[in-house]
């Protein structure tokens, strides 16, 4: 009955992925998908900057680019999620920027695991980088090693990376992937040569804190497409690495960020409605790409507003945005099937 009652529950909200050739729970979509299946491998949904679903305890107009929680992104497919914890005070909280979510790094923890809880076939990837405009010189020296005690206490719920893990290693448990260094457990790994270039790298590295092997990483997170000139490179940018990840040999890992904002004030601070014009335009492009093209195999995609096909307008821009993120979540997520 409790199962019946989540399934009209997630009918309602639409947040049920199904299609004409199949159907299946959102909330437990990888059941589906073999142990021995390599997780490099797989199609896999994640949101970029998750935590700002929970709310900015400062103006909303700025550097918000989901409108749903972690938990509703969860139930709606999404298995990778970027989350960027600076120390405050003496916690670990979560920031977009300067920008402070109301959620903690901790809170945002408990409910992947509990979510992990309620559907053991699954697991969680976590994305993340020290956010350190919010800190000074004191919480930037504590961060390595606050970090590090947080994943070590989470014992066997923490994944320990290794290039050609299987699903069947991860189910329950969480990835730790980092781009800022952290110490004190074996868990997780490093990411290191990060690109923002909007060429991207098929050069970076995913480095194991147990035993220091490593795996190449595709990476695309050209995320500043302010120009029509820079609209057409990101396009062209998600484009080259949608194909670069379904081509890529056994072992190589890929990160494609749909992800950006078109607008900023004053030249610095990335405006909410940027990110909602970014979706609008690159997530219709990527859908088109993926009806195109028989792609098994995406990688990670780390998208804005997940989950939701329309978010509202504002001031100047009155009628809603077609973010389609309901839509491309489910194409990604359906590629795993195909």
């Amino acid at each position: 009955m409790k199962r019946l009652f989540h399934y009209i529950i997630l009918l309602l909200f639409g947040c049920h992925i199904s299609s004409v050739a199949q159907t299946y729970d959102a909330s437990a979509w990888m059941a589906r998908i073999s142990d021995e299946q390599k997780v490099s491998s797989l199609s896999i949904p994640g949101t970029h900057d998750a935590a700002t679903g929970e709310g900015l305890y400062f103006s909303a107009a700025l550097g918000v680019t989901q409108t749903l929680t972690i938990g509703e992104q969860w139930e709606c497919g999404v298995r990778a999620f970027d989350l960027r914890p600076a120390v405050n005070d003496t916690t670990l909280h979560i920031y977009h920027g300067s920008l402070k979510t109301k959620i903690s790094f901790s809170q945002a923890l408990d409910t992947l695991l509990h979510k992990l809880s309620e559907n053991p076939t699954e697991f969680a990837i976590v994305l993340m980088r020290e956010e350190s405009d919010s800190e000074d010189d004191s919480e930037k020296a504590l961060w390595p090693s606050a970090i590090g005690k947080i994943i070590k206490g989470l014992g066997d719920k923490a994944a320990i990376f290794t290039p050609h893990a299987t699903v069947g290693d991860l189910r329950g448990k969480i990835l730790f992937l980092s781009r800022t260094a952290y110490r004190g457990t074996n868990k997780g790994a490093f990411v290191k040569g990060w690109s923002h270039s909007k060429d991207g790298t098929t050069n970076g590295q995913i480095i194991s804190y147990n035993d220091g092997s490593v795996a190449r990483l595709q990476i695309q997170d050209f995320y500043a497409p302010t120009t029509e000139e820079k609209r057409i490179d990101k396009q062209n940018a998600i484009t080259k690495y949608l194909s670069s990840a379904d081509k890529a040999p056994a072992g190589v890992w890929s990160i494609n960020f749909t992800s950006g904002y078109s607008a900023t004030l004053f030249g610095k601070a990335a405006t909410t409605a940027g990110y909602k014009q970014n979706a609008a335009e690159q997530h219709p492009s990527a859908l088109e790409q993926l009806s195109k093209n028989s792609y098994k195999h995406l990688g990670i995609i780390f998208m804005d507003f997940a989950g939701a096909d329309k978010v509202k307008g504002n001031i100047l821009h009155w009628s809603s945005y077609n973010v389609q993120g309901k839509k491309l979540l489910k194409a990604i997520i359906d590629s795993n099937f195909q």
